[in-house]
């Protein structure tokens, strides 16, 4: 019964110190990497690490956010926005991207808005944005792309994050949620979770005609043989393509500081 009991304090002083965190209100211009409705305080500044994705923001003024990226220094990004608060419940931002490889006559770009709903503690956030490419990448990733995302505090310490992508010209979804843990006084945090990504694409086929069971280059019968001893022979004049899905996993981890 003691047990039980100390296990109650503990919990009760956890929560009520949580309470007074003030981590939502001051991560909640991003998820992992899709932005929110929310705006950065002026003149903060927000480090955000991804993996291999080191990106900064800056809040010239309480609307505008101006920002640079690099993904493990295989190139570099620009990023604007321009958020607005609709009314207590509502929040949107336009904005952009725009970047090149180290490597290369390319570039790539995305200009987005977002419509973010509820509080910095709980919310979801609806996007549409226009993924495009020039140069060696032209075309490989042009077409729309469509987000989303949602938050949930809990306590002030941790919280539950989640965002999506669906990206309909080459049919790839992705999904990632995790676990947020604040620490430092609020102004950093670790998102701990996963993404996976399912995608397809077309590989060439050629119909079968039939089997050479003699080995001599020349069709014998038209269904398949039992056992291995035979040849397949396809029609090379006929070529089609079938989709082809695949699906990948893996552990992600993400450190944002605020200052």
């Amino acid at each position: 019964m003691k047990n039980w009991i100390l296990f109650g304090l503990l919990t009760a002083s956890t929560l009520s110190y949580g309470q007074e965190g003030q981590g939502a209100n001051l991560h909640a211009s991003r998820y992992i990497f899709s932005p929110s409705g929310y705006a950065l305080a002026k003149d903060s500044i927000y480090l955000n690490w991804i993996g291999p994705l080191l990106d900064v923001q800056f809040a010239p003024s309480d609307n505008i956010t101006l920002g640079i990226g690099t993904p493990f220094f295989l190139g570099v990004y620009a990023t604007g926005g321009y958020s607005m608060q609709i009314n207590d419940q509502l929040s949107a931002k336009v904005g952009g991207l725009y970047g090149v490889p180290s490597v290369g006559q390319a570039s790539f770009g995305l200009p987005y808005g977002v419509l973010t709903m509820g509080k910095p503690n709980a919310n979801f956030t609806v996007g549409v944005g226009y993924g495009f490419t020039t140069g060696d990448w032209g075309g490989d990733l042009n077409g729309l792309a469509l987000n989303m995302a949602g938050y949930k505090d809990f306590g002030g310490k941790t919280g539950l994050l989640f965002e999506g992508w669906y990206l309909p010209e080459i049919e790839t979804y992705i999904v990632a949620p995790a676990f947020r843990i604040y620490t430092k006084r609020d102004r950093r945090y670790w998102n701990i979770g996963f993404l996976a990504a399912r995608y397809s694409y077309d590989e060439t086929e050629y119909p079968i005609l039939g089997y050479d069971t003699d080995w001599d280059g020349i069709l014998d019968v038209t269904e398949r043989p039992a056992g291995t001893d035979f040849y397949t022979i396809y029609d090379y004049n006929n070529p089609f393509l079938t989709r082809i899905w695949e699906t990948f996993r893996f552990p992600i981890f993400s450190y944002a500081m605020y200052f």
